[in-house]
């Protein structure tokens, strides 16, 4: 009888704190949420002040009842993990809440850091300041991380839909941002003389209406934007609006290592440089849409540094690859410009007045000069030691434009590509590659993204009757089917290899929950073929 009771007694605990739940009211919040007390309901704008700290353990549900904002003057710690995330959202996802502020805070407070957590429907709704930043608001603050989160569905009057930076240069890596949208600019990120580090992010399907920047979006500043994953996002293309993927606007932020692919935009699909000079290198641009540089933009005296990148795929009415107007010079360097389209004119550059005359060295250029539209008297700029040869991609996408998927294209080179030690022979290049491998491999550097780097012997494939992955995006399990036997190496976007299987059933099925959300390559190497494929994990 007692052990009887003593299990319904455990019984009841246990049902009362799975339903627990701690209503917030409007104030200063500190202390610890547990998860024990989860959910949080909160029913007023909360502030964390100065001087003290709000801790969040895993799997804790904070939800606002209201267009209520979360203010921190002191410090917070939302640390969930991989299998209990923290959650922001609002019980009425219509109306939303209003985000998290540093706003004020002090610069010398100790860091706040958001890890696993979701935040979700929050509305930068409005006057000025309150209509920036829909997830997040940044202001004059730069000690925190924001990491492995999942920032979606947040909306911002103005800048910002997912983030709003100003004077701040927090650490954003391995989230994913997507679905968020900003009525001016900015719909995943905007940065306002900021330079925060954006590294291996997801940056998904976010929208624009305004002036631009449907993924990110910089006014004055210098941010690292470093090996992400930028598609599916949309500046909206019926107005002068600029930079579907990213917006440089009178900056100079360094562009490394990324996929940009199936954005769109009136100017600029993929990258818009208006004033600014920023450095681009080892990108792979492709499949992105707009009316003028389907791939990039460069205006109003741009002179980007454009070096060691892959455009390809790209469309647009005038200039499939890049357009330069208003007297912008870039110059580019072991770079492809292969497969893009334009129904107007310029199939790969058009440049639309005298002042503009990009420098082209080392690149392949389809067409060569022949492919560009000179709406001008004549082209100056120095085109030197470029050649005109089909680069043998490994996997291209289908066509050109954002109706074909440049995401999971394998844009690497073949066996016998003409870029393989056409670069550069005596220039300053990067160290590594898109994915990490050393350049230089075999002699001198090649143009593209992506170093040759197939061994001796082995012919490189990518059949997909050779290795068939699925579910792409991945959040647990990810089964993979192999014609034959093989070794397989899981690896990251920079070449470390994580893990290795040898796979002596044709059918696979591994664990990937322990990995953080990001791109990864698997390599099947058999006896007479070596596969490779790209996976995003969640």
């Amino acid at each position: 009888m007692k052990k009887t009771a003593l299990t319904i007694t455990a019984i009841i605990l246990m049902y009362s704190i799975s339903y627990a739940q701690t209503p917030i009211p409007g104030g200063n919040v500190s202390g610890t949420w547990t998860l024990a007390g989860s959910p949080y309901n909160v029913h007023g704008s909360i502030m964390v002040p100065d001087a003290s700290t709000l801790t969040i353990e895993p799997g804790v549900t904070v939800n606002f009842q209201g267009k209520f904002k979360m203010l921190i003057l002191g410090q917070i710690l939302a640390i969930g993990t991989v299998a209990d995330s923290i959650t922001f959202t609002a019980s009425d996802t219509s109306n939303g809440w209003r985000s998290i502020h540093f706003d004020g805070t002090p610069a010398t407070n100790d860091t706040s850091k958001f890890i696993y957590c979701r935040i979700r429907y929050g509305k930068a709704t409005g006057t000025a300041p309150d209509d920036d930043g829909g997830g997040f608001h940044f202001n004059d603050f730069s000690r925190a991380i924001i990491s492995n989160c999942l920032i979606s569905h947040c909306l911002a009057d103005n800048a910002g839909g997912g983030i709003f930076f100003k004077t701040s240069s927090p650490v954003i890596i391995n989230n994913n941002i997507a679905d968020n949208h900003a009525w001016n600019v900015g719909g995943g990120i905007f940065c306002n003389n900021s330079n925060p580090t954006i590294i291996h992010n997801i940056i998904a399907c976010n929208t624009t209406v305004g002036n631009g920047g449907g993924g990110i979006s910089c006014l004055g500043s210098e941010p690292d934007i470093l090996y992400n994953m930028i598609f599916n996002n949309v500046n909206n293309p019926n107005i002068f609006s600029c930079g579907g993927g990213i917006w440089c606007n009178g900056c100079s932020p360094y562009i490394i290592g990324n996929t940009i692919s199936n954005n769109a935009s009136a100017w600029g699909g993929g990258i818009c440089s208006s004033g600014g000079n920023p450095t681009i290198i080892n990108n792979t641009i492709t499949n992105n849409t707009a009316d003028e540089g389907g791939g990039i933009l460069c205006s109003i005296g741009s002179n980007a540094t454009i070096t060691n990148n892959t455009i390809a795929n790209n469309s647009a009415a005038n200039g499939g690859a890049l357009h330069c107007k208003d007297s912008s010079n870039p110059t580019l360097r072991n770079t492809i410009l292969w497969g893009n389209t334009a129904s107007s004119g310029g199939q790969q550059v058009n440049l639309a007045d005298e002042g503009s005359d990009p420098n082209f060295y080392y690149c392949d250029v389809q067409g060569g000069t022949g492919a560009f539209e000179i709406n001008s008297n004549f082209y100056t700029g120095i085109y030197q030691n470029n050649i005109n040869s089909e680069p043998l991609f490994v996997a291209p996408s289908d066509s050109s434009g954002t109706g074909s998927n440049g995401v999971p294209a394998d844009w690497s080179l073949r066996d016998g590509s003409p870029c393989y030690n056409a670069g550069d022979p005596a220039g300053t290049y990067p160290p590594t590659d898109k994915v990490g491998n050393l350049r230089v491999a075999n002699g001198i550097i090649d143009i593209g993204a992506f170093e040759y780097q197939w061994p001796m012997g082995i012919n490189p494939v990518n059949n997909k009757n050779e290795q068939i992955i699925y579910p792409n995006p991945v959040v647990d399990y990810l089964v993979i089917e192999n014609a034959q036997k093989s070794i397989m190496e899981i690896s990251s976007i920079h070449g470390q290899i994580l893990k290795t299987i040898n796979n002596d059933c044709l059918k696979t099925t591994i664990y990937l929950g322990n990995l953080q959300g990001g791109v990864y390559v698997i390599k099947a190497i058999t006896d007479n073929s070596v596969t490779y494929n790209k996976f995003i994990k969640r």
